[in-house]
């Protein structure tokens, strides 16, 4: 029941908004004929990987790592209170592999195995703390309480590696989305301030009330949907309001985050990385309506939009250089795309609802 009443105010509150399908003012940097979509397969289990949702970039090791796990057969399965939920895995794949590799299907190791979390592995937004060499993550575990199925975030610690987990899982918020991990400390962004039907209320109404937590505090609520979360390369804040289809670039003033100003764009930003360059990539959802319908219902298929938002030299982010990368409105090539990473002239594509990867080249 819950499903239903979220799935309709996420479709009501984008019908809402104008403009749910746009079409991008100039050509994309990499075109169709420039990217193939990968395949990935889980060493392991053998079982291919399905929901890539999102990809931290290890910069000094040209490695991407991966979160990955089937939404909608997880989701499913709770709803039928199956014996047991279908997991996803952490993955680490040298940007290299990617590309040397003819094959358009790779299998590649865990560096997380499911067995060793507690509720198991579903792992949603994800970062690399290149400091302590730490993979950090958003884990979606679930335990089984009188018959039903109830989901508990987590924020867990793995080394780059695989090698060892990294101390106690910390408890996240119900509906936390994406994590950012550095030196400086964690930060992770929560969607929706209730995770009961009063989301769905939030949805219809477009109510301003996620935003980013630390360590449990909340250090800003005010976003409408808030998403991807990174810092520049001169550490400034960033944050996607996905329903607001803006950046939220942050003041970080005595423990607190205030506005600092916004940056529109042609679509609802989902994940966000940093550039070789130091430009923010930020993966679009062109139609809210499309994204909504794909995502809760399984309906039809969600266009994928990616574009880059130009830095300073000094570091500071503005709108007047917003640059597409890549563009499916229609959906045919790669569908939803949540994350993307550019290195160079390699464009590397991830989504919550598609399989493996989309790899684009540009010579």
């Amino acid at each position: 029941m819950r499903v239903t009443r979220v799935s309709i105010g996420i479709c009501l509150a984008a019908l809402s908004l104008s403009g749910c399908v746009e079409k991008p003012v100039i050509a994309a940097k990499y075109e169709a004929e420039n990217c193939r979509r990968v395949a990935l397969y889980d060493q392991a289990t053998g079982a291919r990987i399905n929901g890539a949702e999102d990809i931290a970039i290890d910069r000094m090791g040209e490695q991407v790592f991966i979160s990955a796990y089937n939404r909608h057969a997880a989701e499913q399965a709770v709803k039928q209170r199956a014996f047991a939920i279908p997991e996803g895995g952490v993955y680490a794949i040298s940007i290299k592999t990617l590309l040397e590799n003819d094959s358009n299907i790779l299998t590649i190791p865990p560096i997380a195995a499911a067995n060793e979390i507690p509720g198991g592995l579903r792992p949603h937004g994800i970062s690399y703390d290149a400091t302590a060499k730490e993979v950090v993550f958003i884990n979606r575990s679930y335990q089984r309480i009188n018959n039903r199925w109830t989901m508990t975030p987590r924020i867990e610690r793995i080394g780059a590696g695989g090698e060892a987990f990294v101390g106690q899982s910390e408890i996240a918020p119900c509906a936390a989305n994406d994590i950012h991990a550095s030196a400086s400390g964690t930060l992770a962004s929560f969607d929706h301030a209730s995770c009961d039907w009063r989301a769905g209320v939030e949805d219809t109404f477009s109510l301003g009330r996620s935003g980013v937590v630390q360590d449990g505090n909340i250090l800003f609520q005010g976003a409408k949907f808030a998403n991807g979360i990174t810092r520049t390369l001169d550490g400034t804040l960033i944050l996607a309001a996905t329903r607001e289809k803006a950046l939220i670039i942050m003041d970080e003033t005595s423990g607190k985050l205030t506005v600092k100003k916004k940056i529109s764009l042609p679509g609802g930003p989902d994940n966000l990385t940093i550039a070789q360059d130091g430009s923010v990539v930020a993966a679009l959802h062109p139609s809210l309506v499309k994204m909504g319908l794909h995502r809760k219902l399984n309906i039809g298929r969600s266009p994928s939009r990616i574009v880059k938002i130009g830095t300073a030299p000094n570091g500071a982010i503005g709108a007047s250089d917003i640059e597409f990368l890549y563009d499916d409105s229609a959906a045919l090539q790669f569908a939803a795309a949540t994350v993307a990473v550019e290195w160079g002239n390699v464009l590397i594509a991830g989504s919550v609802l598609d399989d493996g990867l989309l790899v684009c080249e540009k010579s």
